[in-house]
């Protein structure tokens, strides 16, 4: 139920009750007002006749004229009583003992008296003659309740029917239809639309509602707005991101391709200017020329690699002679490695062979020999040793353990700080000086060996110097080799 038709119900309710409360003591009154006028008519009708009954009284024949003339023009009862309480005007009869008792009683006490039994009404005064009371009068009228009249109660319902449809026209009008309204402007929140204005024409409650409802939507309005502009904003922003990532990578992968390609033209490098020195020595040559056509080809190489970035690439995996790519390693940085004053010791074993890609681990093992070479700028010793450990993998410390071949390469330059130990694997960071490296040897060099499944580790030498250890699993076979020590 709406809370117009509510209201309408409840007041005419209300009304119907007040208007039911209202008749009700208007008959209240309305028969105070009857008997009032039976007692006050009884009265003056006593006073009227007891002159002509007191002198009449003890010639009765006259007192039945007095009785019928007084009772047709009153239209009450009229008795006469005797002094014993017996009526002597109607005919005598046997009376109640009550009413008999009561007569009497007016008579000794020579007062009047008057009794009010439902709507029977009695008044009953003393007769006396010459100071002698000589019998007594008794007035009776029936008070008949007064009827509420049949045109009043069409009336008061007509009434009635026209104060609830008012009250159901004004409820609707200021109510109902307010509300209506303010639903629909919900609706039309909920649907998304926004734009929806209550109207401001009312100076109430209700009025105050569309008030802050409008104040509400121009609020979800604003807001609205702003989320829109917030996510221009942040659409823009995460494409300016993207533009940076993208120029951030070209960066990175223009100073990777710098560096991968920096190593081999070194050795094009020196390469070179030893044939400028042996020119005249055939053998010289013919190796020189060999190890700078290797190294074109391994620039090819780098920068075909760069270009298929995008696409996952496993290395090839082969059988790989890990003395070999040490013994290549070391050749083709002999220009460098003499030039720098740098003695080459190398402690080995008869090395397994390992499964791996043979240009990434050469790569792995001349970026840190170049490190070595470029720690010790005033000479030095650099040490090449290998050896197979049995043990677990680092992070894996549940696993069983593994054979792994352990190339340690050191030298005895002015070392790493411990506390940079753990930053030197991370992009463009170096710890040379200015234009000699791009910081990410030591990143490629980490990548490989992962590749490989295995790892690196770093630690500062005794009394200088710094020692770098890359592991890498081996296929299990039976350790019965000794190791033995050569110098080269």
């Amino acid at each position: 139920m709406s809370i117009a038709k509510k209201v309408t119900l409840v007041v005419s309710l209300l009304c119907a009750a007040l208007l039911a409360g209202t008749a009700y003591g208007l008959l209240m009154l309305r028969e105070l007002e009857v008997r009032e006028q039976v007692r006050t008519q009884a009265q003056l009708l006593a006073r009227a006749l007891k002159l002509s009954a007191e002198s009449a009284l003890e010639t009765s024949q006259q007192l039945g004229a007095i009785q019928s003339l007084a009772a047709g023009s009153a239209e009450m009862g009229i008795t006469f009583y005797g002094l014993d309480g017996r009526a002597v005007v109607p005919a005598p009869r046997e009376e109640a003992p009550v009413s008999s008792g009561r007569v009497l009683r007016v008579m000794e006490r020579n007062q009047p008296e008057e009794e009010l039994s439902g709507n029977a009404y009695a008044y009953r005064v003393p007769l006396v003659y010459r100071e002698r009371v000589v019998g007594a009068m008794e007035l009776n009228a029936v008070i008949a309740a007064p009827a509420w009249p049949r045109t009043s109660l069409l009336v008061g319902g007509g009434m009635l029917a026209v104060f609830a449809l008012l009250v159901g026209f004004f409820s609707r009008r200021s109510i109902g239809r307010p509300i209506d309204q303010l639903m629909d402007g919900m609706d039309h929140v909920i649907r998304g639309d926004l734009t929806v204005a209550l109207p401001l024409d009312r100076n109430d409650e209700i009025g105050r509602i569309a008030y802050r409802f409008n104040e509400m939507t121009a609020q979800l309005r604003d807001a609205q707005e702003e989320i829109h502009r917030s996510a221009d904003a942040k659409l823009s922003l995460e494409q300016r991101l993207r533009q940076s990532e993208k120029l951030a990578t070209i960066g990175q992968l223009s100073a990777e391709i710098a560096h991968e390609v920096g190593t081999p033209l070194n050795v094009i490098g020196g390469r070179a200017r030893t044939l400028e020195r042996k020119a005249d020595q055939p053998a010289e040559v013919l190796k020189n020329s060999h190890i700078i056509a290797d190294q074109a080809d391994r620039i090819t190489k780098i920068i075909q690699r760069m270009l298929d970035l995008s696409r996952a690439r496993s290395p090839e995996r082969t059988q790989v002679d890990l003395g070999r790519i040490i013994d290549d390693a070391l050749s083709f940085l002999e220009y460098q490695i003499e030039r720098s004053g740098v003695q080459v010791v190398r402690q080995t074993t008869a090395l397994p062979a390992v499964k791996g890609d043979a240009d990434g681990l050469q790569q792995v093992f001349i970026n840190l020999v170049v490190n070595a070479v470029q720690a010790m700028p005033s000479g030095g010793t650099l040490t090449i040793a290998a050896r197979e450990e049995r043990r677990r993998k680092v992070g894996l410390d549940l696993a069983p353990p593994q054979q792994f071949l352990a190339v340690e390469i050191s030298d005895t330059g002015d070392g790493i700080p411990e506390e940079e130990h753990g930053k030197i694997f991370e992009p463009f960071y170096s710890t040379k000086r200015r234009g000699e490296g791009t910081g990410l040897g030591l990143t490629v060099v980490h990548g490989i060996v992962k590749e490989h499944d295995g790892w690196i580790e770093v630690e500062r030498a005794q009394p200088r110097g710094t020692i770098f250890r890359v592991y890498l699993p081996t296929e299990e076979q039976p350790a019965t080799r000794a190791d033995n020590t050569m110098e080269l």
